[in-house]
């Protein structure tokens, strides 16, 4: 088995770990769970990089020319973002949410075809900026989805009075609603630059091939205007932030194939 495919087995492993921090802190038990799940996160984090090290190697390019490594390029945005953001905030929880939106992505990876990779021509700036930069907004949208999932369960906590150990130890909801506000418009402002650059590559013409991007574009644009001209209430866009979000995975699934 090639190496680069060992270190994505290793780092779902990881992320499993993750998943099952996660199970276990919903029950309220986590006396530990967030610095362990914290150093589980790190290593599947590391196996990643590793991963697009020696990928990015092979194909010269981003590594984002099947489906495999469309998902696990993701998943890293995702993981690298949560690093950025929990360490921001102070969110030891954040990754217990994160780890199972990372392992489905990483196992969805696994199960995809991974072809070997296509002759590469001359590698463009704006081609190269296209492609990770509007990645990393799906790492921002997934990340605002987490944040979101969290709310909801705060305040449906709160509202029914069943106060546990997780309702304890979760970031207050006014955070929690104003940092979804925030990656909404971070993963906006980066969609908008990678829409951008794709305009710039040499010989380029989008057109109907970037057509999936322009439909999670308006959703997360309405979105902001809304909330920047209305003022869009937390639950609704807690809400609005995990429904959305299927708009990026759908998308995903139909350019990788």
């Amino acid at each position: 088995m090639p190496i680069d495919r060992i270190y994505v087995y290793l780092a779902t492993a990881c992320f499993f770990g993750g998943f099952v921090f996660a199970l276990q802190a919903l029950r309220g038990n986590q006396s530990r769970t967030p610095r362990i799940n914290l150093s589980v996160m790190g290593v599947g984090f590391i196996l990643q990089c590793l991963f697009l090290a020696e990928r990015g190697r092979a194909v010269k390019q981003c590594p984002v020319t099947n489906t495999f490594e469309l998902l696990v390029f993701v998943a890293w945005c995702l993981v690298l973002l949560y690093f950025v953001i929990g360490a921001t905030y102070r969110w030891s929880l954040l990754g217990l949410f994160t780890a199972p939106l990372t392992f489905l992505l990483q196992l969805m990876a696994i199960l995809a075809p991974d072809p070997p990779p296509p002759v590469i021509g001359p590698v463009h700036f704006w081609n190269e900026l296209h492609k990770s930069v509007s990645l990393l907004s799906y790492g921002a949208f997934g990340l605002a989805c987490v944040a979101g999932v969290m709310f909801l369960i705060q305040d449906h906590q709160l509202k029914k009075r069943r106060l546990n150990t997780l309702s304890f130890n979760l970031p207050p909801i006014h955070y929690l609603h104003q940092a979804t506000r925030r990656l909404i418009l971070f993963g906006f402002v980066l969609l908008s630059v990678g829409i951008i650059a794709a305009f710039l590559m040499e010989r380029s013409n989008p057109g109907h091939s970037l057509a999936p991007v322009y439909v999670i574009w308006a959703i997360y644009g309405g979105m902001v205007c809304y909330d920047f001209t209305r003022g869009m209430s937390a639950r609704k866009g807690a809400i609005a932030s995990v429904l959305a979000f299927v708009a990026p995975l759908v998308t995903l699934w139909i350019f990788a194939h």
